[in-house]
Formats: structure tokens, sequence, C-alpha cells
């Protein structure tokens, strides 16, 4: 029998490997605004936190709440990563013609272009590692996959700062980051996985396994971009002086969502098994799970409220008072912006609840409305309002999400009775 208790070790290295991209996300775009001014700046905040995402979740693919439950191993770790790899070269083929379309317009130059595809390239490499990480969780050893995780972004942070400090050069700078990336992942993933991986000889195809992970993409994928929409339409209409400071300014919101998923990921699978066991703990752990949500967005809101100012000023210091000319409305867009991150957060426990139900299509439905309205949301405020337009249409598009993610609860809870 299993056992799904959770270790002090696997506690410590879930939390470090959770809590280092939201701090290398932060850190990294100050150091480099600092090093590099607000132009490179700019550049690389809209590639590593948004760009890079979308070809992480392509890569990604949804899989993970599938992957981490399948303790019965309907489909073998080879069946995962001969996926993995198929879907890590089209998201970054895809990723490459959007910035290569953009090029051809006129809108990025050549320097910005090729910045901008190496963070899709750290993108895809974060996908496909995210199938080893979902193993080591598999075969409970979640510490392995917090260790791959904290050392394969921390390696690329390192090795982003110290060629950037050297070199003077974002552009050798993130050559020489991905190439140690690699490097730290072969070892983490490849290498340390061989006695720990379980054989398993399956029948099935990576291509039955793409279309039952298929709702979980699209899902994922709208999620993906409806959260980043507003930095999107930052990046294409305002440049990348804003785009740097609203993705500064973001950067706590992210760190919300991360510290709720810190929580979420260790309860995902014995969560998974009490739906089929035990429905009274099931209620019980998602009831947990839910103050939990309730709990971090009403800290992170009195937060904002309280130390927005001492978090805003320790930004302006960092960077050399970059964005003095945009001071005057960086308060009310970081408090906007957490309110949308934590309507967010709240919606996160009926979210996994709803795929460990096997309700995905209410989540599917809940996005495709929240996309189509966000579109229309976030191209009307962002040329009215432009960057306080961004943040009022993310903190709209947040609550559209829960709003509908919530009403798909409700139905399928009636539909289950």
């Amino acid at each position: 029998m299993r056992n799904d208790n959770l270790k002090p070790n696997d506690i410590f290295w879930n939390t470090l490997g959770t809590c280092s991209y939201a701090i290398v996300s932060l850190a990294l775009s100050i150091i480099i605004i600092k090093l590099s001014g607000k132009i490179d700046g700019g550049i690389f905040s809209f590639g590593f936190s948004t760009l890079a995402r979308v070809a992480f979740i392509i890569t990604f693919f949804g899989i993970r709440p599938l992957h981490i439950v399948d303790i019965k191993y309907n489909y073998s770790f080879d069946t995962y990563s001969k996926l993995g790899r198929r879907l890590a070269i089209i998201a970054f083929i895809i990723c490459t013609l959007y910035v290569s379309y953009r090029y051809y317009i006129g809108t990025y130059s050549l320097i910005k272009s090729i910045l901008l595809i190496l963070l899709v390239l750290h993108g895809t490499i974060d996908g496909f590692s995210d199938y080893y990480e979902c193993e080591y969780q598999r075969a409970n050893r979640l510490y392995m996959s917090g260790k791959s995780q904290f050392f394969r972004i921390m390696s690329f942070a390192i090795a982003l700062i110290i060629t950037l400090l050297i070199s003077k050069n974002l552009l050798i700078s993130e050559i020489i980051a991905v190439i140690v990336e690699i490097c730290v992942f072969y070892y983490f993933n490849v290498r340390l996985s061989k006695n720990v991986f379980k054989k398993v000889n399956d029948n099935s195809s990576y291509q039955k396994l793409l279309i039952e992970a298929l709702p979980l993409f699209l899902i994922t994928f709208f999620d993906t971009i409806v959260f980043s929409m507003s930095k999107f339409f930052i990046d294409g209409s305002l440049g990348d002086v804003y785009s740097g400071f609203y993705n500064t300014v973001f950067m706590p919101t992210n760190a919300i969502y991360l510290l709720m998923t810190l929580f979420m990921k260790p309860v995902l699978t014995p969560l998974a098994n009490a739906f089929y066991s035990d429905k009274k703990l099931y209620n019980k752990i998602l009831g947990i799970s839910l103050i939990v949500a309730i709990i971090i967005s009403i800290v992170s809101i009195l937060c904002a409220v309280i130390l927005g100012n001492f978090y805003l000023d320790t930004i302006y210091y960092m960077t050399g008072n970059s964005y003095e000319n945009l001071r005057y409305m960086a308060n009310a867009i970081l408090v906007v912006v957490i309110v949308g991150g934590s309507f967010y957060t709240l919606c996160t426990p009926m979210y996994y609840a709803l795929i460990i139900e096997n309700k995905r299509n209410y989540i599917l439905i809940a996005y495709i409305i929240t996309f189509i309205i966000s579109i229309f949301i976030t191209t009307y405020m962002v040329k009215r309002f432009e960057i306080m337009g961004a943040a009022y249409s993310f903190a709209i598009s947040m609550f559209l999400v829960f709003a509908t993610i919530c009403i798909g609860k409700l139905i399928a809870s009636f539909v289950r009775r």
C-alpha cells in the first residue's frame, strides 16, 4: 500500500522549489533593470514571466493533475516523456513563430526577438522538466521534485546574473544561462531518476494520452492567456518600459498564486485518493483548502494596502528610480492586481476539485466564456486607461474566472446528487 504522508524532507524541498520561481522572477527583473536598463529589463520581464510561461503551458499540456494521481500507472513515464518531448518542440516552434511575426511587422527589434526566443527555450525546458518532477511525486519522492525545480531555476538565475555582471550583455548572459540550465536539468532529472522511476510496460500510446489530456491543456492554456492578457496588451501597445514596470509591480500576484500552489501541490494525491475512497475526508480536505485560500487572499490584500508603499519604494531604490515618472499610480496598480490575484487564488481548490471529479468540461466552459469577455474588456481598458486599465482588466477577468468556476462547481455538485 502507498504511503502518501509527507516527510519533513518532502515539505522542505517542495517549499524551496515552489518558492524559488517567485523569488527568482522578482529578483531577476529588478537586477536586469538595474544592470541593463529599463528597455532590456522590460523585454526580459515580459519574456520570462509571460512568453516563457506560454511555452511552459504548451509543453506541460496541463498534465500534472493527471500524471501525479495516476498511481495505477495507466501510463508509464516513457509515455509521458515521449509526449513531453514532442510538445516541447511544438511549443518552441509556436512561440518562435509569434516572435518572428512581431519582428516581421516591425514591432520587435532583432535583438529583442532573439532575447525572447532564448527565454522561450527556457520555458520549454521548464515545461519538460515538469514531467520528471511529476514522476518524482508519483513515486513518493516529492523532495526530488523540489530539488530539481530549485537547483534548475537557481542555476539559471545565478548564471544569468554572473555572466551579465562580467559581459554587460544580456544576450550572451541568456545563452550561458540556458546552457547551464540544460546541464542541471540533465543531472537532476535524467541521471538521478534512473534508479527511482518505476519500470512499467504499458500498451498505451502517447497519442491516447494526448487525447485524454487535451481538455486539461485547453483549460490551462486559456487560464494562462486570460491571466497574462493584460501583459500581452501592454507589450503590444505601450512598449518595453511600461511592460517592465507593470511586470515588476505584478510580481507579488504571482507569489500569491504560488503560495496557494505550495499548499495544493502535496495535497492533490491525498485529495484524489479520498474522492474515490472516503467522501467525508475528501470534503474535509477540500474545505481546509478553501479556508487556506481565503486566508491567503485576505492577508495578501491587507499587505498590499499596508506594505505596498514599502515594496514599491524598494523597487524604485533597487532599480535606480527607473520608473519615477510612473510612481504616482504604482500603489493603485499594485492593490488592484493583488485583488485580481486573490480572486484567482480563491478558485484554485474548486479548479482542482472539478478536475478530480472528472468535471473538466465545466472549467473549460468557464475559461472560454472568460477568455471571450476578457478580450473586449482588456482592449477597451488598455486603450482608454493605458497601464491602469490593464490592471483593472486583470482584476475584472480574475473575478470572472472565480465567478464562472464557482457556478460550475455548484452545478457539478447538484448534478452529482
